[in-house]
């Protein structure tokens, strides 16, 4: 698939406070990537390498206008494009606590039709592994990969749909000269056999740079070369620049177009007209959108490298692997609308999804221990301090701190675990929605569903201890009652949690939780016997802190469901009877369902804001 774009600029606000000010990125570039070329954007940092690769995959939309995009010479359609494509990151973001068989075999359920079996599955894992010198540390987990290896295993990961076209974001960043000689041979193998590789670069070696088998040099937002690396030569001494002798090509373009030498950037951007013209092998080619006085021609008859792997876009005859079949069968339904659905059905998106997820937890020894060591310490501690407590008429305020504490003890615990822990699986998400491996719904039920086991495991931990050691009761109504509307707390925080998650990164994250939380536990305990006389904009705005639901849900589960008076070692207890006290408090006359319908509305609330603020992330 040959891509081509013509006058693609972007644009983007220099800040926040003055929406008409706009830096220009890309300044009306045009240019053509072949199928079966190795293409690199190169270009000094600032150039504005990765916006390009992110305007023409579709990974980046705003701010991004063109005047055309093409696939084969034809308008091209988005949603089939994004299909036939795939978009590697320059960061390796890989699913963590999952060896690489185990992801591989994951994408595969994911990206292969449903009616695939797990043998054919398994089989073309293997192949693929193979390909790419994965097949040693096929057991390996993948955050124990070397930088090498967890680049090779992004690429593989995208190959088992077979995608005709490739955009790989700084490939090679982070590695040694060894890896990157190996990453760079295995994008050009792939590339001859038929496929569309892009990727950009920031300054490679001079043996480096031979492995590409075209360039399209930027600087300054603009187009300064276009065509086979070999003829880059050529063209600088043909307007003038020379390279000297046994000096390296890319080093030298990127010298001369530097920010020092805007004078060099402007004749070589009108010797190019801004990537119209453009130099390739095997003689000139026509870009439809171009016109013939726009090809500079030269001869250049290099051929293919003949490869013996199977999976191979230029050998149609062989029937030897499942790679050829799969690559079929993609071209057949290319001009369907088949290619543009996903390969399957939402309800085995989301199986797959939650046993991911699922396996993920449990496999998280570090975080159990943490997250069980924290409930039993914790419950410790508040059932030592509180102890035989509840039974008292005398322990006003600490009854009333006790109940507060139970709902603080859910919101902070359950509210900054996924504050911390979900930008990164936001760029997970990103990648593989991007990529079509799944639908957001999928994801999104999915997600919600896979951390209920744990979290009320832990929490019965906490709640059964504090319970029966503070003297409450031993009524199971009252306990279940109890334990629920604590859950139902964890669930609101945690869903609050995963909203900033899904906004913020972990810095601004962190800050902005407890910022969120500080006027929800205030309306928490405004109105307790200091202010009887609460305005109407101040009660409604306490029906909306889930703090204060659960608080006076608990109090009322506590002292209500007609429990007898309490304990008076005194003279005289006011608040020996639990009626003296919710009147006290003027929660008499609400009802425990009513607050758990509270709870129930802002949970869901939170959780629709999560699902709206990463429907916004994903079409950015």
């Amino acid at each position: 698939m040959d891509i081509e774009f013509e006058e693609v600029t972007l644009k983007i606000k220099e800040n926040l406070w003055n929406l008409t000010e706009t830096k220009c990125i890309l300044k009306g570039v045009s240019g053509r990537f072949e199928a079966g070329h190795l293409s690199a954007i190169l270009g000094p940092s600032g150039a504005g390498k990765s916006s390009l690769l992110n305007a023409i995959s579709g990974f980046r939309l705003r701010g991004v206008v063109a005047k055309s995009l093409k696939v084969n010479g034809q308008p091209r359609d988005e949603k089939l494009f994004r299909k036939l494509s795939c978009y590697i990151t320059q960061e390796e973001v890989l699913q963590p606590l999952l060896s690489v068989q185990e992801v591989m075999l994951f994408a595969a359920d994911l990206k292969l039709p449903s009616g695939t079996t797990r043998k054919q599955k398994m089989q073309l894992v293997q192949e693929i592994l193979a390909l790419l010198g994965l097949t040693e540390c096929c057991i390996t987990r993948t955050e124990m990969l070397s930088g090498g290896q967890k680049k090779r295993l992004s690429v593989a990961l995208e190959l088992i749909n077979n995608p005709p076209v490739i955009f790989l974001d700084e490939p090679t960043s982070g590695l040694d000269n060894v890896s990157t000689l190996h990453t760079l041979k295995l994008l050009r193998r792939l590339a001859h056999q038929g496929r569309t590789i892009v990727c950009t670069i920031h300054q490679p070696s001079a043996s480096l740079f031979q492995l590409f088998d075209s360039v399209y040099v930027l600087s300054r937002g603009q187009c300064v070369y276009q065509g086979a690396t070999d003829q880059l030569v050529s063209f600088l001494a043909s307007t003038g620049f020379y390279c000297p002798t046994h000096y390296n090509p890319a080093d030298f373009v990127i010298e001369m177009t530097d920010d020092d030498h805007e004078e060099n950037i402007d004749i070589l951007s009108s010797a190019t007209n801004n990537g119209k013209l453009c130099l390739y092998k095997n003689g000139p080619i026509k870009i439809p959108m171009m016109s013939n006085n726009n090809i500079l021609p030269f001869n250049n008859n290099t051929e293919f490298e003949e490869t013996d792997l199977l999976w191979n876009y230029n050998d149609r005859n062989k029937d030897t692997s499942l790679f050829e079949s799969r690559m079929k069968d993609s071209n057949s339904e290319s001009g369907t609308n088949l290619c543009v659905e996903f390969p399957t059905s939402g309800f085995s998106q989301f199986c797959t999804l939650w046993r991911r997820m699922t396996l993920q937890i449990y496999r998280n020894k570090i975080a159990l221990n943490i997250q069980f060591y924290h409930h039993l310490l914790c419950s410790l501690a508040v059932g030592i301090i509180y102890f035989d407590k509840a039974k008292d008429g005398e322990e006003f305020f600490n009854h009333l701190k006790f109940c507060l504490g139970v709902v603080l003890f859910h919101t902070f615990t359950y509210c900054m675990i996924p504050v911390i822990t979900f930008p990164y699986e936001v760029k997970l998400l990103k990648r593989e929605y991007f990529n079509r491996w799944y639908s957001l719904k999928p994801y999104f039920i999915a997600i919600q569903l896979s951390k209920i086991p744990t979290m009320i495991f832990f929490s019965l931990i906490f709640l059964s201890i504090i319970y029966f050691s503070t003297g409450l009761p031993v009524e199971m109504n009252r306990f279940c009652l109890f334990s629920l509307i604590a859950i139902m707390v964890s669930l609101t925080a945690e869903g609050m949690g995963l909203f900033i998650g899904s906004v913020f990164n972990v810095t601004n994250g962190s800050a902005v939780a407890p910022l969120t939380l500080a006027p929800f536990l205030g309306l928490a305990t405004y109105g307790f016997d200091f202010a009887k006389e609460i305005p109407w904009y101040i009660a409604f705005l306490m029906k909306m802190s889930y703090l204060r639901s659960g608080t006076v849900a608990i109090v009322l589960t506590v002292f209500g469901m007609g429990r007898k008076k309490l304990e008076c070692y005194q003279m005289y207890c006011h608040f020996a009877d639990p009626q003296v006290l919710l009147k006290y408090l003027d929660v008499d006359h609400d009802s425990v369902w009513e607050q758990i319908f509270y709870l129930g509305v802002i949970m869901v609330l939170f959780r629709v804001a999560m699902y709206v603020a990463l429907r916004l992330k994903l079409t950015i």
